[in-house]
């Protein structure tokens, strides 16, 4: 048995009697919690704690000598006697749903040398080490179970090239803001549609981005990143020079095992006519609906975004649509064009559908932009909730896919909850095979479920229809996205989210960068690795 699993095994009496021990170089660190006596719940696979049980958590660790990295570094350490650690765990995860686990520590770094110095600390002391950007992982993978969390919260920095069109940013930039910067310059990237999903995650997962038809996924669109490894030096991973590095952190995602410290950007023309339509259409004509919209679909250009979304009616269709609960079916289209002739054009198809008479409401061709979409998609997916997601690729047909669906939105829970899935436009495909990154997705729709609700007393009941709802999407499943899949719930994600050939590839690179393990990778520290 690993040194970490006996001590997890250990009774509370074994492990005060190994703190003599802890000041020998061979030292590890151990948590016993008392959370499950005081309450816990099942959710997404793991033992999740009642808000009583986590305010009550008793945790004895290992005394490591936190001064010291605390001395080497200009950011924070707060190790987990401190007053404040309970509330530093709970605010590294976005989700409302918090795992039942902790580190050692958490180290808020200032710098790319505070960076370093953590990953040095924590290999010289057999510490884990996870990585914290914006804590939107869905499954809480930022809090492991020991080690350090280094959270990159601070390195939020930009620099933009007018001219050369590219930009260099720090990790932690929401998909907002980046739009934002860039935007004042004439420029655009391939953001991602969640406004405060922050970069540096979302550019490793690969980055399901808006006008990914036409861009790609993101992380294409990087061209270099720049690394803190596991023995403590700054690299630079490019086409030209650490290349099996670079490969890996274009879709590696919470696997990664280096800490990204910047980003190296591929920037585009901001389209000055960005412009969106809407169509409602009722539940009962879904499958027709569905047949023609994704028809219409490879008549338009690629650079038009078309989602179609499951989800609550507004209020002035609620009546309308009483006789399935309130939901009904929303096409979404965005064309991203330079001029309004040209987005005119694009969205056109649409409004040739045959079953164009049958919508409960259409708008068409209206102005939009970037502050649009982040609002949008802000109401879709709201902050300060609980939440459940499970996303993936086919190439199923899709009106096969959500008619398998809809049943269960009309008796979903919670009237937040939402399935989306984005379909093709143009000739290509929305997602193709690129051997140049990690990233192993290939299909005509992308999209999935996301349960959305705000009590706790309601979990039960929301993990339930979740999980309905996934078994229902498997037999359609082609891959993963390992940015938007729930791995501590189902541990064989991770490598279904990838070719076996590219999963071989990602773990050789990962010995060769990794060789003592430093980093927790995809599952180390939840119980699940």
């Amino acid at each position: 048995m690993h040194e970490r699993e006996r001590d997890a095994a250990m009774s509370d009496a074994e492990i005060l009697c190994k703190a003599d021990s802890w000041d020998q170089p061979t030292r590890r660190s151990f948590l016993t919690s008392t959370a499950g006596a005081v309450g816990s719940l099942i959710v997404g696979g793991a033992v999740l704690p009642t808000v009583a049980a986590a305010a009550n958590a008793k945790v004895i660790r290992a005394d490591f000598n936190w001064g010291a990295l605390q001395s080497r570094i200009q950011g924070e350490v707060v190790a987990a006697n401190a007053p404040e650690f309970a509330e530093a765990r709970s605010a590294l995860v976005w989700n409302k749903i918090k795992p039942d686990r902790s580190p050692d520590a958490i180290v808020r770094v200032k710098t790319e040398n505070d960076c370093i110095a953590a990953v040095t600390f924590a290999r010289e002391n057999g510490l884990k080490v996870v990585v914290r950007g914006g804590g939107h992982t869905w499954c809480g993978l930022a809090v492991r179970n020991g080690g350090i969390t280094i959270d990159l919260s601070a390195l939020n920095e930009s620099t933009i090239d007018e001219q050369k069109q590219t930009a260099v940013i720090q990790p932690v930039i929401s998909n907002r803001e980046l739009a934002r910067r860039l935007g004042e310059q004439g420029l655009a990237f391939p953001i991602g549609h969640c406004p405060t999903v922050k970069a540096g995650g979302y550019l490793l997962n690969g980055g399901m981005s808006w006008n990914m038809g036409h861009w790609g996924p993101a992380c294409l669109s990087v061209e270099a990143v720049e690394f803190v490894t596991s023995d403590g030096r700054l690299i630079k991973a490019s086409a030209t020079e650490h290349q099996d590095l670079y490969w890996a952190a274009r879709g590696c995602g919470p696997g990664m095992f280096a800490i990204a410290v910047r980003f190296h950007l591929k920037c585009y023309p901001l389209p000055k006519a960005i412009a969106a339509s809407n169509y409602c259409f009722s539940l009962n004509d879904l499958r027709a609906v569905v047949d023609e919209v994704v028809a219409a679909g490879r008549r338009m250009p690629d650079n038009v975004e078309l989602s179609i979304f499951l989800k609550k009616a507004p209020p002035e269709l609620a009546a309308e649509c009483a006789d399935n609960n309130g939901k009904l079916c929303m096409i979404a289209a965005v064309a991203f064009g330079m001029t309004g002739e040209e987005s005119r054009a694009a969205l056109a198809p649409l409004e040739e559908i045959g079953v164009l008479n049958k919508a409960l409401a259409r708008s068409f061709n209206q102005p939009s932009g970037f502050d649009e979409l982040a609002i949008a998609s802000g109401e879709t997916w709201p902050e300060n909730h609980r939440n459940l997601c499970e996303n993936q690729c086919s190439k199923a047909r899709p009106s096969d896919i959500l008619m398998a669906l809809r049943d269960k939105i009309i008796e979903a829970p919670s009237d937040k909850s939402v399935i989306v899935f984005c379909q093709s436009t143009g000739t290509r495909n929305l997602l193709e095979p690129h051997p140049e990154v990690a990233l192993s997705m290939d299909a005509t729709s992308y999209g999935g479920s996301w349960a959305i609700w705000e009590h706790e007393a309601d979990d039960a009941a929301n993990r339930k229809w979740q999980d309905e709802v996934v078994a229902i999407m498997k037999p359609f499943t082609s891959q993963h996205y390992i940015g938007e899949t729930d791995i501590v719930q189902d541990p064989a994600r991770v490598q279904e989210s990838y070719t076996a050939e590219k999963w071989q590839r990602l773990e050789a690179i990962r010995a060769k960068y990794d060789p003592q393990g430093v980093f927790f990778g995809f599952l180390g520290g939840t119980g699940k690795a």
